[in-house]
C-alpha cells in the first residue's frame, strides 16, 4: 500500500501524457492493422510491444507460486498494470515430468494449487498468463530435468490452452541435432493456432537462426540476442549495452504483431546505478522492445518505480508506427545519437536518445538535418518532462557517463530530401511468392524478391502500406531494387487502386529517376507486381516532393 500510495499522483499525471501521446499517432497505424486481422486467433495479438514481468532474471528458479501471485498484486498496486504491463511471466521450472498420457505434470511443491489455480488469480487482476517451454525434450535448467516440448508441441498447447495461458515462451536448450529450431518453431506455432486460444507466441532462439526474416505470422516476438545475463539479480552494463546494439542491427523489421526482443529489462536488479538504469529503459523504448520488468516488484524502491512508470518514455515504445531505431551520429565513439519516426515516416515527429557509453562526461548533439527535419523543432525532455523549447539546426546537452537523453522532436519534414520505406517492413503486405532474399549491399540488408510470372497471369507482389503525406498532389517515387546499372529490371507499380505502370527498378549505385505519383493526404498503398520475365527485387522506395 505504501508504493501505490507514492505513485498514485505522480501516475496520474503520467497517464494523460500518455494517453495524449498515443492517442496522437494511433490512427497511422489503423489500415496496417485492419488489413493483418482475419479469422486466425493469433493475428493482432500484439499491435504494440508486450509489456509485463518475467520471473527469471531475479528469481532463476527460487520462486513458488506465492511469488508469482506477490508479483502479480504488485503490478496491479504500484499502477505497473495500468500503464501497460500486463503479462505475468512463469519462467523455467515448472514441469518435472509427464503422466501416463504424456500430459506435463507440475511440480506439485512449487504449485501445490495447481497451474489452473495460479492462472485464474493472475486473470482476476486484470492480467494475463505467461508459460515456458523449450525446443528440446528438457528445458535449459538441469538439475533436476524439466520438461520441454519436443515430440509434445499439439500436446503441451492444448495443456497451456487448458490452463487458460495467453503467452508461450519456447526457449533453445537441447535442440535435436537432426531438427532445426525453426522447424520446431514452426510445429509449436501450428499448434497453438489448432487449440483456437489467442495465445502470443515468443521464440527466444538467443538470435539463433534468424527468426525475424521467418516468423512474422507464426510468433509475435523473437529473440534477436543472447541472454542480457548469466547470473541471478545481476547484470553487467556492457551486456545491456551488446543486446542494444545487437537488436538495433535488425531494426527494419519492427513492426506491429513483429517485435524484436533483446531480452528482459534488469531495472532494480544488482550491477546498474540510477543512471545506467535509466538508460537501460529509454534503448529498450527506443527500440520499440517488449517491456519485460525482470526484478522483484515487491522489494524494489521509489527509484526503480520511477524508471518502469515513466508513462512518457512508455508512449515511446507503444507508438503504433512500431520502428526501430536508427543511429543518426556517433562523431567520436561512444557518444550516439539514436533515433526512430513516431506515428508514421515523415511525419515530422522523432524520438531521439542522446546516448553516452564512455566514461566520462560528454556533449552529444543531434542535428535536424539527421531527422531530416527543415527550420526549428520543439524538443521536450522525457526524463525530465519539461519543454526545453524550439531550438534551429539542432540540440546538446551534456550527458553523464554511461547517462543519456531521451527526447521527443517536434519539426517540419524535409520532403526534399525525402523519406525513405524499406520493403522487408513487416508491415507491408506481400503474396506468398514474394520472398525475403539476403543483400549484403541493400540499405538495411534485405530485400523482396518477385519471382518471374514464367507465364503465370498473377505475378508477386509487394504492397507498402505505409505511405503517410501531410498533403494530396504529386510527389516523386524512385524504385530501388538489387540490379546493377546495366540492368533494365521493371515491375508493374499501382498506387491506391489506379492503373498499373512499369517503373524500372534503379541498382545501388546509380541515382534513379524518379516517377511522378499522385498521392492522397493521409495513408497510401503503393503495389509492386512482377509482370516479366525476371526475377526482380526491391530494396526500397524513395519518395521526394
Amino acid at each position: 500500500m505504501a508504493i501505490e500510495q507514492r505513485v498514485f499522483t505522480r501516475f496520474q499525471a503520467q497517464k494523460t501524457v500518455a494517453s495524449i501521446v498515443l492517442i496522437t499517432f494511433l490512427f497511422a497505424g489503423c489500415r496496417w492493422v485492419f488489413a493483418q486481422a482475419g479469422s486466425n486467433p493469433q493475428t493482432n495479438l500484439a499491435p504494440t510491444p508486450p509489456m509485463g514481468w518475467a520471473s527469471w532474471n531475479h528469481f532463476f528458479c527460487d520462486y513458488n507460486e506465492q511469488t508469482i501471485r506477490d508479483q502479480a498484486d504488485a503490478l496491479v498496486s504500484t499502477g505497473m498494470r495500468d500503464l501497460g504491463y500486463r503479462y505475468v511471466l512463469i519462467q523455467e521450472c515448472i514441469a518435472p515430468g509427464r503422466d501416463s498420457q504424456d500430459d506435463l505434470v507440475v511440480d506439485p511443491v512449487r504449485f501445490p494449487h495447481g497451474m489452473k489455480a495460479l492462472v485464474n488469480y493472475i486473470h482476476a487482476r486484470g492480467l494475463k498468463a505467461g508459460i515456458y517451454t523449450d525446443v528440446g525434450p528438457y528445458t535449459c535448467y538441469s538439475k533436476p530435468h524439466y520438461q520441454g516440448s519436443y515430440g509434445h508441441e499439439d500436446q503441451d498447447a492444448q495443456t497451456f490452452a487448458s490452463w487458460g495461458m495467453d503467452l508461450v515462451e519456447m526457449d533453445y536448450c537441447n535442440r535435436a541435432p537432426d531438427h532445426t529450431g525453426r522447424e520446431i518453431y514452426e510445429r509449436m506455432a501450428a499448434a497453438i493456432k489448432k487449440t483456437h486460444r489467442p495465445m502470443l507466441f515468443y521464440i527466444c532462439s538467443w538470435g539463433n537462426e534468424d527468426p525475424w526474416t521467418w516468423a512474422q505470422g507464426k510468433a509475435q516476438l523473437w529473440r534477436t540476442t543472447g541472454d542480457i545475463s548469466s547470473k541471478k539479480d545481476d547484470v553487467e552494463w556492457a551486456s545491456v549495452v551488446q543486446n542494444f546494439e545487437l537488436n538495433a542491427s535488425h531494426a527494419a523489421f519492427s513492426a506491429p504483431n513483429s517485435w524484436n526482443d533483446p531480452d528482459m529489462l534488469e531495472v532494480g536488479n544488482r550491477g546498474l546505478n540510477f543512471i545506467e538504469a535509466k538508460s537501460h529503459f529509454s534503448m529498450w523504448v527506443i527500440s520499440a522492445a517488449p517491456l519485460w520488468a525482470g526484478n522483484d516488484l515487491i522489494g524494489m524502491d521509489a527509484a526503480t518505480l520511477k524508471v518502469y512508470t515513466n508513462a512518457e518514455a512508455i508512449a515511446i515504445d507503444q507508438n503504433p508506427l512500431g520502428a526501430g531505431p536508427t543511429k543518426v551520429r556517433e562523431d567520436r565513439k561512444g557518444l550516439q545519437v539514436w533515433a526512430k519516426p513516431l506515428g508514421n515516416i515523415g511525419s515530422g515527429i522523432d524520438a531521439v536518445l542522446l546516448l553516452n557509453l564512455t566514461a566520462a562526461p560528454a556533449m552529444i548533439g543531434v542535428r535536424w538535418a539527421d531527422l531530416g527535419l527543415l527550420g526549428k523543432a520543439a524538443v521536450r525532455d522525457l526524463w525530465a518532462h519539461k519543454n526545453l523549447g524550439e531550438y534551429a539546426d539542432g540540440y546538446q546537452a551534456q550527458v553523464p557517463p554511461h547517462g543519456s537523453v531521451l527526447l521527443r522532436v517536434t519539426g517540419k519534414f524535409s520532403w526534399k530530401q525525402g523519406a525513405i520505406y524499406e520493403a522487408e517492413w513487416p508491415g507491408n503486405l506481400r503474396t506468398a511468392a514474394a520472398s525475403l532474399v539476403a543483400c549484403r549491399k541493400c540499405s538495411q540488408g534485405y530485400a523482396v524478391s518477385l519471382p518471374a510470372t514464367k507465364g503465370s497471369r498473377d505475378g508477386a507482389t509487394v504492397e507498402f502500406t505505409h505511405i503517410v503525406v501531410p498533403e494530396s498532389g504529386r510527389y516523386f517515387l524512385t524504385a530501388y531494387g538489387i540490379s546493377s546499372i546495366s540492368d533494365d529490371q521493371t515491375v508493374q507499380m499501382r498506387v491506391n487502386g489506379s492503373p498499373s505502370l512499369h517503373v524500372r527498378l534503379w541498382g545501388h549505385a546509380v541515382r534513379g529517376m524518379a516517377v511522378p505519383v499522385e498521392l492522397n493526404r493521409g495513408n497510401n498503398a503503393i503495389t509492386f507486381t512482377s509482370r516479366g520475365t525476371k526475377d526482380v527485387a526491391i530494396d526500397r522506395l524513395k519518395l521526394n516532393r
